[in-house]
């Protein structure tokens, strides 16, 4: 199996990259409404042991009654960018009701009208490293 070069710009994996680390003092925000922000409006969101979210209304929904997070790190080892559109794997950890987490994510990120990038489509999963 063959894969693509990866032909990303480096000055796009750059904003990508400074975008994703944009995106941890809103998840860390008290305010729902700032962390709902970094999602698009049709986006999708997926995780192990959570119902499937459609829309950054039912996002928000979702995050009104939430715990906090603390300690949010995003660590992307992929980045690839086309266009207006662009995606990202890597390694999601924070605190979260007193406890460390850690989940492997896949971030598609969809660089809206304002010019900000914002996650369209996340799916998390478990790190087996620290099961």
């Amino acid at each position: 199996m063959t894969t693509a070069p990866n032909t990303t710009a480096p000055d796009e994996v750059a904003a990508i990259t400074a975008a994703l680390q944009g995106f941890i003092p809103l998840l860390e925000d008290a305010d729902p409404r700032q962390r709902a922000y970094i999602y698009t409006e049709d986006a999708t969101f997926a995780m192990p042991g959570a119902p499937l979210l459609q829309g950054r209304a039912e996002m928000l929904r979702r995050l009104e009654t939430g715990t906090l997070l603390r300690s949010v790190t995003i660590t992307p080892s992929v980045i690839e960018a086309r266009d207006d559109l662009a995606y990202a794997y890597g390694l999601f950890a924070c605190v979260q009701d007193e406890r460390p987490v850690a989940l492997h994510f896949l971030m598609v990120l969809r660089k809206e009208a304002d010019g900000a990038w914002r996650i369209a489509r996340e799916f998390l999963a478990a790190d087996s490293s620290t099961t």
